[in-house]
């Protein structure tokens, strides 16, 4: 009898663990459908780039030890979407760009996407972590003080704010780059 006991409870035990993969997978795919619907719905271009990322958001904050730094290969995605300097770009290691929907919202060009990297202890620069990132194109030299979490490189204005980038947040992230811009 314990040994029937004991074998129901491994069944049950391996059900509801099957059932929680199971809803963290099908709620994982439907979170990542928005982005690709986001875009076609708008007639913007979606890359997915390094997409399916099931563990979001899951290292705001991470920091590793001390060879982080050590980049053996060059990542094409970052190569192509995060080519830039300025914090949270250009330093860390394991750097992912995922969901990057771009194109021409009233007359502007932009791009926007989910970056993600794993800082150091040894760089004082900024924490690692999930980052949604907002970009339009800006052709004039902006050399005013820009608010916090924006910054002017390459004739590019970026915005980035911790967490996955939020679909329903673009357009209006994109109206106060163009704010920021024509001020």
């Amino acid at each position: 009898m314990t040994i029937i006991l004991i074998v129901l409870f491994l069944i049950l035990i391996f059900a509801m663990t099957s059932l929680i993969v199971y809803f963290s997978i099908s709620r994982s795919i439907r979170e990542n459908k928005k982005y690709k619907q986001f875009a076609r719905s708008h007639g913007y271009q979606f890359d997915k780039a390094q997409g399916q990322l099931s563990y979001r958001e899951n290292s705001k904050t991470s920091k590793t030890g001390m060879i982080v730094n050590l980049k053996l290969f060059t990542n094409l995605f970052v190569e192509k979407y995060a080519n830039y300097k300025t914090y949270p770009f250009g330093r860390g290691a394991d750097i992912k760009v995922a969901y990057v929907i771009s194109g021409i919202y009233e007359g502007i060009g932009f791009r926007a996407f989910t970056y993600i990297f794993t800082g150091s202890t040894l760089e004082d620069r900024g924490r690692g972590g999930v980052f949604s990132i907002v970009m339009i194109k800006c052709e004039k030299e902006l050399t005013k003080k820009l608010p916090e979490n924006i910054f002017f490189e390459k004739a590019t204005l970026c915005s980035y704010l911790q967490g996955n980038l939020e679909v329903d947040t673009i357009h209006s992230r994109i109206e106060k780059l163009k704010e920021i811009e024509g001020e």
